[in-house]
């Protein structure tokens, strides 16, 4: 059986040791093309979502390096075996400004898993694949289950 690791601050709830290497294998090739990723999940996003559109009408711009920054921020934290629990301000900050709930965080979650096949899809074995949506599922869960943020 899988070691598991907590890594994304629940007691019990970690990823297993094995999506975290794939993660880490992966990471330089999701991180060079972290701009690309961000237009492809906006556009993703608000074909999934049209009326998100209009939470980003004063700086679109600003939007996407914020939230470049943090997917940045939360890939360098997975891939260094680090806890996620430190992101608990700016995931709570994205939760309470846009209102985002189980549903707006599950079509965030697919918009991302098919920004990431856009944009790296070609380049990830199956096994990189799935590590990735289980790091994108568990960053969306955190998001909206306030309890999980300690």
């Amino acid at each position: 059986m899988s070691e598991t690791i907590d890594r994304f601050g629940t007691e019990g709830d970690g990823m297993e040791t094995r999506d975290i290497e794939e993660l880490q294998s992966s990471f330089s090739t999701v991180f060079a093309r972290k701009g690309e990723l961000t237009e492809q999940f906006y556009c993703h996003l608000f074909t999934m979502m049209p009326e998100a559109k209009s939470l980003f009408k004063n700086d679109f711009h600003k939007q996407k390096e914020m939230f470049t920054s943090m997917l940045t921020n939360c890939l360098k934290t997975m891939v260094s075996n680090q806890n996620l629990s430190h992101v608990k301000d700016t995931l709570t900050k994205t939760r309470e400004q846009f209102n985002i709930g189980p549903d707006e965080a599950g079509l965030a979650g697919e918009a991302m898993m098919a920004a990431l096949e856009d944009v790296v899809g070609g380049d990830l074995s199956p096994a990189q694949k799935a590590a990735w949506k289980k790091a994108v599922d568990r960053v969306m869960q955190m998001m909206v289950t306030p309890g999980l943020l300690r």
